[in-house]
């Protein structure tokens, strides 16, 4: 199943303010479905969410708004957190967060809820953590394949809450242990999705099995998407992202991400993907990326014209400050709201609301969790 062709593959904007290139006219719209299932390989994560300090952040060597990794000389921080009487035990991990918006998102009509699949594929320990994790893709509606490995704990991540940003402290464990014999022994069912969703975490050490499952489906002609997940693993695994990507029809990140990705700063928008389409193989993709205050940019590049396609920009609306609870999971929010409209053939400026209204909800409350009474109509 490959993507649509350009000229089926609508924006339905009326406003063309919106576009960084005047003179591209909007495409038409439709309503299809792109695709009906769905599989992620990521870390199934527990967070462990608490207020701390700038005083906790600097004695353990963290940094606001960004991930630094559990080591010896930081992991008292997860004895801080859980000595916290507020702290909160909720089941997260990047792709996790999506997976589990995206079916809230598509289940909040009945009529779909029965017509897309989703399934996270990884690996836990065989700990309460598991089951907390099971839990909650058993009450959002996602399917689950999920390898446990006994002699090893379920991977955790502490997040530390300060003025409403967070420092993430990902210890992973059994989650990037998901072993080759679990991939062939359950190959065939992984096989049977339309799209391959990626975590860009899931590179450092578990890149033979992504890119074995990337030449799979790229040669059944499906669809692939990868997230660049954070700075630090474009940085040091640059190559591997660049292969992966290679192989995507999404790519998502933020735009720290890419820029670091075709090593420029201070680029403009159209530069920033031009630059990157010439570093990728001759192929057709999607860019959908987020860049904070400035909203959301999607971007396509046209190889054929040697110039961008379209550039679309999309921006949230305004949050008080005071509503705000956690920024936790605000980017994981946004993926799964797009997504849960990309698969079913909504336009782009309807997956970006989508995704900007979910985030919105999102950022209310402690952690990627959703409040049960709270429906959302998405329309097109």
């Amino acid at each position: 199943m490959n993507l649509p062709d350009d000229e089926d593959n609508g924006l339905g904007v009326q406003d063309k303010s919106i576009y960084c290139n005047p003179h591209i006219q909007p495409l038409k719209s439709f309503e299809k479905v792109r695709f009906r299932s769905m599989i992620a390989i990521g870390n199934p994560i527990v967070d462990i969410i608490a207020e701390v300090s700038q005083k906790d952040i600097e004695e353990f060597k963290l940094k606001n708004a960004q991930t630094v990794f559990a080591e010896k000389n930081n992991v008292g921080f997860f004895k801080v957190l859980e000595s916290n009487p507020k702290v909160k035990y909720i089941p997260g991990g990047s792709i996790q967060n999506t997976l589990r918006i995206a079916s809230w998102c598509i289940k909040m009509d009945s009529k779909y809820a029965n017509l897309f699949k989703i399934t996270m594929l990884g690996a836990t320990g065989k700990d309460n953590y598991r089951e907390k994790i099971i839990d909650a893709f058993t009450l959002s509606g996602v399917n689950y394949l999920l390898e446990c490995i006994p002699e090893m704990q379920t991977s955790r991540c502490g997040v530390g809450i300060y003025q409403k940003e967070r420092s993430l402290l990902p210890e992973i464990r059994a989650s990037n242990k998901i072993s080759e014999a679990f991939i062939n022994e359950h190959f065939d069912e992984i096989m049977k999705y339309d799209a391959l969703l990626i975590e860009g975490y899931f590179i450092q050490e578990r890149f033979e099995i992504l890119k074995r499952l990337c030449r799979k489906y790229k040669l059944n002609k499906k669809i692939v998407i990868l997230t660049l997940a954070d700075v630090f693993i474009v940085k040091n695994y640059h190559d591997r992202v660049i292969e992966l990507a290679n192989c995507s029809d999404l790519l998502v990140g933020n735009m720290a991400e890419l820029e670091e990705l075709i090593g420029e700063k201070g680029l403009k928008d159209e530069e920033v993907f031009e630059k990157l389409s010439q570093k990728l193989v001759n192929k057709s993709r999607l860019f959908v990326i987020t860049n904070g205050k400035k909203g959301v940019i999607l971007a396509k590049y046209d190889y054929k014209k040697g110039h961008m396609d379209f550039i679309l920009k999309s921006f949230p609306s305004r949050i008080k400050h005071e509503d705000i609870c956690d920024l936790n999971g605000a980017g994981d929010a946004f993926l799964g709201g797009f997504l849960s409209q990309y698969m079913q053939g909504k336009s782009f400026e309807s997956c970006c609301k989508a995704g900007n209204d979910v985030a919105g909800i999102i950022i209310k409350n402690v952690g990627c969790s959703f409040p049960k009474h709270i429906k959302v109509k998405f329309k097109d």
